[in-house]
């Protein structure tokens, strides 16, 4: 084959953007200082902070057409901001406020319900885009760029934007509650009871479903939410923590020094940060001894509700403990309510006081914090609901916390 002769050199194209500034090898590679890497994919970034909470773990059921998927689905905030959800043929009072959060309404006949899942996904999953606002336009795998803060959360932050507890302070239509935390108001979204308290304890209450009470994972409630208790006529206060200003965020996630001072993304508490306002040498959460007293406390109503048979880890048929453990493992989450149960097993309808206590019990055990996040406001729960069963102060709290 004959070759011809190379033709001249062309014109110097015009020059082209600067790459960002890379490290080593990969100086000037405009990917390795932001969209691969910083802050998401590097060792310990996001993603590997992610893996290790609660959140990565899959979820524990397949979304329907009820409310799981409002929290579980992975558009199930977008859904919500959105207004996009389902009611049921029951629907009395139309819901308020559901793009902030507000998930009850009252029924046609007077109790309150929650609204369904709006969305398309059908295998619960809880990722970067269900709380960030991620789009073509933000996207780092699509820009190829990224910039701190460019992703925003779904749910508004403002000073005056707010998110809403499942607590209707009066009258009959499930209405919530607001309360305002800035960033910690998307956590407030889901971590919460799911129950309007207001409406669903009544004068008379059949615990005829082991999935009676409130939901898993409801800290907000514990963390914010104070109510006219149906155990009790007493008052009740809060600590401190409901002063932080992002609620939530300022204690789980801290900004991460060695990642750019990104939001810890595995959402664990951080003891340095309490360090911030307690004195002293702090080496667990158990500040003051306040964790142990709140277990102790746990411990005896626990008890107590066994004695009436209306819990499923049971001393007796038809639910026991797995093993002989199970009683004293401090696994107060594990335990549901025995269906049918009441007084000595005997009736399945439990008045306001009683199933006020019951209820109590799984806010606080169910939160898995032993009463860190409102430390009095737990202690003053437990108080008044072991008094109400046992018909006495409790033996292992003692006094009534002020």
């Amino acid at each position: 084959m004959c070759s011809s002769p190379s033709g001249s050199v062309g014109q110097t194209g015009a020059t082209g953007q600067q790459g960002l500034p890379g490290v080593g090898a990969d100086a000037g590679n405009p990917l390795t200082q932001g969209a691969c890497t910083t802050p998401c994919h590097t060792f310990g970034g996001v993603v590997d902070q992610w893996r290790f909470s609660n959140h990565s773990h899959p979820q524990e059921n397949e979304i329907g057409t009820g409310p799981c998927g409002n929290c579980h689905g992975i558009d199930g905030l977008q859904n919500r901001v959105a207004n996009n959800y389902l009611l049921t043929a029951e629907a009395g009072a139309p819901p308020t406020d559901v793009n902030h959060g507000h998930m009850n309404y009252t029924t046609k006949a007077g109790s309150a319900s929650e609204i369904s899942y709006g969305g398309a996904t059908t295998v619960g999953r809880i990722h970067c885009s269900t709380c960030h606002d991620f789009n073509s336009t933000n996207d780092p795998h699509v820009t190829g760029k990224y910039s701190q803060g460019q992703a925003p959360l779904r749910i508004a932050g403002g000073v005056d934007d707010t998110a809403f507890i499942e607590k209707t302070p009066s009258g009959t239509v499930a209405t919530g509650q607001s309360v305002k935390y800035r960033a910690g108001n998307t956590c407030i979204f889901c971590h919460k009871s799911r129950k309007d308290v207001s409406a669903y304890i009544g004068d008379k209450n059949a615990l005829n479903s082991v999935r009676w009470g409130p939901h898993e994972g409801p800290q907000a409630d514990v963390y914010t939410f104070f109510f006219d208790d149906p155990a009790t006529t007493e008052t009740y206060t809060t600590m401190k923590h409901a002063e932080l200003t992002n609620g939530c965020v300022d204690c789980h996630m801290s900004p991460n020094a060695n990642n750019g001072n990104v939001p810890d993304h595995s959402m664990k508490p951080n003891l340095a940060f309490c360090k911030t306002c307690h004195s002293g040498t702090l080496q667990t959460f158990d500040v003051q001894g306040g964790q142990s007293v709140v277990k102790n406390a746990l411990f005896e109503l626990q008890g107590l509700l066994n004695e009436k048979g209306m819990l499923t880890r049971a001393t007796s048929a038809p639910y026991a403990p797995l093993g002989p453990d199970d009683l004293t493992d401090a696994q107060f989450n594990l335990d549901a309510v025995r269906p049918n149960s009441g007084d000595a097993g005997a009736n399945i309808v439990a008045d306001a006081p009683t199933a006020g206590a019951l209820y109590n019990y799984l806010i606080i055990a169910r939160s898995k914090d032993f009463g860190v996040h409102n430390p009095t406001y737990a202690k003053q729960l437990l108080w008044d609901s072991i008094s109400q069963i046992k018909k006495s102060p409790p033996d292992r709290l003692a006094a009534r916390p002020l």
